[in-house]
């Protein structure tokens, strides 16, 4: 919200515009400065920058005016929809940063060469030449090319690209990183970026871009961030309207009118479906403590100005809803309402993940001792174990998951660790015998595929009692039961279990939905700390076509990320159900329907039979 100083400056400044010359409003800037009372510099934009022969200002933009604030947090991430005008009020932020503190260099990186020298001719050039007092800023000594821009204050904006490597901005010393459409950046560039900063007092980062899929790099950057929302008040009901896709969003998009306008805007309240004003508005963040360190943004086109008082924007918004222009549901919710999106090809979704989170507990994986589990709860405690062996680039790991199951059949994931020792196979079964009695256990459930009968070996060996492992098989093609039991054979002594490797994944991620599995808090922290929840979102369904006309789904993992954690819950709760006879029923019509035909995939017979 502004304070009475911001109101003050921007009061003078609305009065005088509109007969000032811009000798005048340079003047009256330099009288403001002097009185040093300017917590937010968005009130100055008309008196110092130029669009399109007009003073520039955030009438129309009221949402950016947090990114003036002359405290600036040390992170910034913008996730915005399509056309509203990120790359405009970035470049104005840039050069008033710039031409407000000697010395200060911000290097601004895109992907492609063309993107930044879009950037830099058509945005930043601009509002540097066209300003009325860019005689304070340019002279003969700066430099004004499409790769750097100086000012006399010796100041320096740089413009770079880094699509498949970071090689050109080795080398470049900065005060600030601005990468702009950060969706198409490979995150592990990130780090080299961020060197350039290594010896600044300042070191400031700000990162902006359209969402992509929930594993996409501007993804994770926003759930480090302190994700503010634009909440807008109803002024009939005062129902506080949350633009987010998880809250409000959809039912605040409200019909085509004719008369849509300024005064009457095609937003409308989520609850009683009257006009609201996004202009009412304020950002709310969702984890206020990291507003100063990491703040998050999210802008979708229903808040802006150029699409809510547009009737002709706004039928095009709904149009584009409708699927109109070849937009699919998923580039609708990417491009217009600014929302990560996988919607068709991951099993669960980022979102439905937090919700399964309910447990008060955080996973702290270093002590498993420390857990609060009351036994007395479950009827049986299981430890998963999902094997690794390094795999490509060190994904694959080994990791151990420790759940219960309840009277009523819900399965409660309680503590995970992911063990950093993929070939000290000894060493992984001691760890395991030390969780499985903490946790008290009744069964230890283990990958067998592969590696497993050997790895079996060692758990015996230290001390597991035999009788209570339960080996499991993944198997590919679909089986007449999700689970069965596999009796020993001649060439085979051992009685194992097999699992429908898809029909059970689409099982338990059905399960996490209805919230029929629950989790610990959502332990994601960043990129390079993601936690173990996150890895069910490496779960994509692949649809495969036959020569007979029918189609054949399987389940794979995204190769970027691991999937071991997803893979030890769906061998735990398989083994829960098994030990249990207590396959869930997932024909809960007040949260979604499941048809016939689903309904006699995901539900299999109560019993098992012996193969």
């Amino acid at each position: 919200m502004d304070s009475p100083e911001n109101d003050i400056v921007k009061g003078l400044v609305q009065k005088e515009m509109s007969r000032l010359s811009d000798s005048e409003r340079m003047n009256v800037f330099l009288d403001i400065i002097k009185q040093g009372r300017i917590p937010n510099f968005s009130p100055l934009l008309p008196l110092v920058l130029t669009l399109d022969g007009k003073p520039y200002s955030l009438d129309n933009h009221f949402q950016f005016e947090t990114l003036f604030y002359v405290r600036m947090p040390k992170n910034t991430v913008l996730k915005t929809g399509r056309q509203v005008g990120k790359s405009t009020v970035g470049s104005a932020h840039g050069v008033i940063t710039c031409t407000s503190i000697p010395y200060f260099r911000t290097l601004y990186i895109t992907p492609l060469f063309e993107q930044v020298r879009r950037l830099s001719n058509n945005y930043v050039r601009p509002f540097v030449e066209q300003s009325p007092i860019r005689s304070l800023w340019l002279g003969n000594n700066t430099e004004n090319s499409v790769l750097q821009r100086s000012f006399r204050n010796h100041s320096m904006m740089q413009f770079s690209f880094a699509s498949l490597d970071a090689d050109r901005v080795r080398g470049i010393r900065a005060d600030r990183i601005v990468i702009d459409e950060v969706q198409d950046m490979n995150r592990d560039l990130l780090p080299v970026i961020k060197e350039t900063m290594s010896a600044s007092k300042w070191a400031l980062s700000s990162f902006s871009g359209t969402p992509k899929t929930p594993e996409n790099t501007i993804e994770g950057l926003w759930l480090m961030s302190s994700q503010a929302e634009w909440c807008i008040p109803c002024r009939s009901c005062k129902k506080l309207n949350v633009s987010s896709i998880r809250h409000d969003l959809e039912k605040m998009i409200g019909p085509y009118s004719d008369d849509i306008c300024d005064t009457r805007p095609g937003t409308v309240c989520a609850k009683c479906s009257r006009v609201i004003y996004p202009g009412d508005g304020r950002w709310i963040h969702r984890y206020p403590e990291r507003r100063f360190q990491f703040a998050g943004y999210h802008v979708p086109q229903p808040i802006m100005h150029i699409h809510y008082a547009d009737r002709a924007k706004w039928g095009e918004l709904l149009a584009k809803r409708e699927g109109y222009g070849n937009y699919t549901p998923e580039k609708y919710m990417n491009e217009v309402l600014g929302e990560s999106c996988g919607t068709g090809v991951q099993l669960v979704s980022m979102y439905e993940l937090q919700d399964a989170c309910t447990l008060q507990h955080d996973n702290d994986s270093r002590n498993p001792r420390k857990c609060p589990v009351d036994f007395k709860k479950y009827r049986h405690t299981m430890l998963a174990v999902d094997w690794g062996g390094g795999g490509e680039e060190g994904i694959s790991l080994t990791v151990a998951v420790v759940l219960g199951i309840t009277n009523n059949g819900t399965i409660d994931v309680l503590w995970g660790k992911r063990l950093m020792t993929p070939h000290d196979h000894i060493e992984e079964a001691k760890q395991c015998l030390e969780f499985y009695n903490i946790f008290k256990c009744s069964f230890l459930a283990h990958d067998y595929t592969g590696a497993g009968a050997l790895r079996e070996t060692f758990l015996c060996q230290a001390g597991v009692p035999y009788n209570r492992l339960i080996p499991i098989q993944y198997v590919r093609a679909a089986t007449a039961k999700i689970m069965s039991v596999v009796k020993p054979t001649a060439n085979n002594p051992r009685t194992y279990y097999r699992v429908d490797k898809t029909r059970s994944l689409l099982t338990v991620c059905a399960a996490i939905k209805l919230k029929k599995i629950r989790f610990f808090k959502y332990d994601y922290r960043s990129t390079d700390d993601p936690g173990l929840i996150h890895d069910f979102l490496a779960l994509v369904e692949q649809k495969t076509e036959t020569r007979i006309g029918s189609d054949i789904y399987t389940i794979t993992r995204n190769p970027q990320l691991s999937d071991d954690f997803a893979q030890a819950v769906n061998i735990g709760a398989c083994g829960l159900w098994y030990t249990t006879n207590s396959w869930p029923s997932l024909n809960t019509p007040n949260k979604f329907i499941i048809s016939d035909e689903m309904e006699r995939h995901l539900n299999p017979s109560t019993t098992w039979e012996a193969e």
